[in-house]
């Protein structure tokens, strides 16, 4: 795994979380939506519970699903931060937190700063060396 996968790895988890919590409002949508349905046909004398179960389980699912990834991103992001801050270039520290603990754009870490988005990119290069280094030095000690 190189550093730049060890490092995204937070955010690819965060999105995940955020996909199932957009998942989980449409199941509570579908859970809540009542429409009638004006029709001459017959109704079914009781109506359908078993599609409700079934949103029911799927919720309680997701929720449990959500609370596991959350657990793993929270020991995640102490993990990668244990790391970033073993770099010793306080600008190249500053850039990596902001991108794989924040999650900020390029642009607003150059703004934070007050450098160009260019010179972020620069120092992030020679940041993922270091914590290249880092990684592999734990690798070893391990």
């Amino acid at each position: 795994m190189t550093a730049k996968e060890y490092l995204a790895q937070a955010r690819n988890i965060d999105q995940r979380i955020n996909d199932k919590l957009a998942y989980m409002a449409q199941l509570h949508d579908m859970a809540t939506n009542v429409s009638a349905v004006i029709s001459n046909m017959p109704k079914s004398p009781s109506p359908n519970n078993q599609k409700m179960e079934s949103i029911i389980v799927r919720l309680a699912d997701t929720e449990a699903e959500i609370n596991a990834d959350i657990d793993r991103l929270v020991t995640l992001k102490l993990e990668i931060m244990n790391t970033i801050w073993q770099v010793e270039d306080a600008k190249a520290c500053a850039i990596l937190e902001r991108r794989y603990h924040s999650f900020k754009s390029w642009e607003e870490i150059a703004a934070d700063l007050n450098v160009s988005v260019r010179w972020v990119h620069k120092i992030h290069g020679k940041a993922l060396e270091d914590v290249e280094k880092i990684l592999k030095k734990d690798i070893k000690m391990h």
